[in-house]
């Protein structure tokens, strides 16, 4: 896992609450297609946010969060900060693909784009009822 998301070494979590916020000002100009993948992202950055909040000092990094969590054993949980790591890394690949595929094919309709990016990035660790939550 952690050699996966090599970013956790050099990852300090302010500059990265001041990146998703401008990430949901593009999910936002692209509309109301993307509201679900929106909310998820930011409930994950709000527990991140929440925890950062409790102590900057301790938890200025990603991995300060994912290395303690390992060592309670609570990185696996559903609402753990690790999960909500992990999820926020894979929406920022559905993201990156679904604008290079709107940079590619302008004229291609939006449904079309969002299926093909969710297809190959979320849909593997997704079950069949959050895959119908994709669905434009």
């Amino acid at each position: 896992f952690l050699q996966s998301y090599s970013v956790l070494n050099h990852s300090l979590l302010s500059p990265l609450f001041s990146l998703y916020a401008l990430f949901f000002a593009v999910k936002d100009a692209i509309g109301p297609t993307l509201l679900v993948l929106r909310q998820d992202i930011q409930q994950n950055v709000q527990r991140l946010q929440d925890l950062h909040a409790r102590d900057t000092s301790k938890y200025a990094g990603l991995m300060e969060i994912v290395m303690e969590e390992m060592e309670e054993g609570t990185s696996k949980k559903t609402n753990s900060c690790t999960r909500a790591i992990i999820w926020l890394a894979r929406s920022v690949n559905f993201s990156i693909c679904l604008l290079e595929r709107l940079v590619k094919n302008p004229e291609s309709s939006l449904q079309e784009m969002v299926e093909e990016a969710y297809e190959s990035t979320l849909k593997p660790f997704h079950g069949w009822i959050s895959s119908a939550a994709y669905r434009v």
